[in-house]
């Protein structure tokens, strides 16, 4: 993930905080016999919208002064780059990153009164303008380029709730996130700024988790014998042979290098632990489902190896 969409991403911490504050008021047991087809408030939906675009605008006028004020290039696309940079798992970052843009979206937009068809959908539609603007805004940098592999993956994220939600079945699939220091390979460059973890891809791990019960025949003998918060989780890094482009060894050379780790392993879905009757409750079994929690782990490649509580 570019430093563009970290700094983004953490000035989405005001739409964030806005949202759980939105919900927080409707901490109250749900109902579904009384859900009925509304039209969204006015005044809400042009609080969000104005925050959305304040937030927006701060985090443009931000990176244009931090990054690129006295260095903007003419506008042009990735030559290549960017498809060996982190051996693509920046890539998995960028979906991650769509999919809490796109959810964040859809909580406020649910917020102000509009259904749920139209706030997943336009949710889809905002948070892939989101990216499309931060890519166009790379197309102008003096290092990166308008990248079209970042911005498919950020819209592949953006839609990850509207298909959930067109699809029930997918709402068994959850993707997640860990991070652990096993090295400081990343850290001990010496750089210009600070090291932000957001790039130290070495020591990311994405993971897609499946729900198991969801998706076993209901009354069966395996739905009542499998606990129903318990998740199987299969997952995608890279090891620290990425390190020497990390460490600027001939960047050239190195770029693209480093051997694909994967991961076979348990989860908890915390919806199944957590009551889904509140806001309060939906928003706090979410949020934990983005990250995975330490459990035993079998690493299937380069290598095999097991570890009983892997991060």
């Amino acid at each position: 993930m570019k430093i563009t969409i970290a700094r983004f991403l953490y000035s989405l911490l005001v739409v964030i905080l806005f949202t759980q504050n939105c919900l927080a008021q409707y901490n109250q047991p749900i109902d579904s016999s009384k859900v009925i087809e509304q039209k969204a408030d006015r005044n809400k939906l042009a609080l969000v919208l104005g925050t959305s675009t304040l937030t927006l605008g701060a985090s443009y006028i931000y990176v244009h002064n931090a990054w690129w004020k006295n260095n903007i290039q003419t506008f042009h696309f990735d030559t290549g780059a960017d498809y060996k940079y982190a051996k693509n798992i920046d890539k998995c970052a960028h979906v991650m990153g769509g999919l809490i843009t796109a959810e964040l979206v859809h909580d406020a937009l649910k917020w102000t009164g509009m259904s749920d068809n139209k706030s997943y959908l336009y949710s889809f539609i905002l948070g892939t303008a989101m990216h499309s603007f931060i890519e166009l805004k790379d197309g102008f940098a003096p290092t990166y380029g308008f990248s079209v592999g970042d911005l498919a993956a950020g819209t592949f994220g953006s839609a990850i709730p509207y298909l959930k939600y067109k699809f029930p079945k997918l709402k068994a699939i959850n993707y997640k996130f860990s991070y652990y220091q096993h090295d400081r390979f990343f850290y001990d460059v010496k750089r210009e700024g600070k090291a932000d973890w957001i790039d130290d891809y070495m020591n990311h791990t994405y993971w897609l988790t499946l729900t198991v019960n969801d998706w076993l025949p209901k009354g069966s003998k395996a739905e009542k014998l499998w606990p129903d918060f318990l998740c199987i989780a299969g997952g995608f890094g890279v090891d620290n042979t990425l390190n020497n482009y990390y460490l600027g060894y001939n960047e050239e050379q190195f770029k693209g290098l480093g051997n694909y780790e994967y991961y076979l392993s348990l989860d908890i879905d915390w919806r199944k632990i957590i009551p889904q009757k509140t806001g309060g409750q939906i928003i706090l079994a979410r949020t934990l489902n983005y990250i995975k929690i330490p459990l035993p782990t079998l690493r299937l490649g380069p290598s095999a190896d097991f570890d009983w509580l892997f991060l």
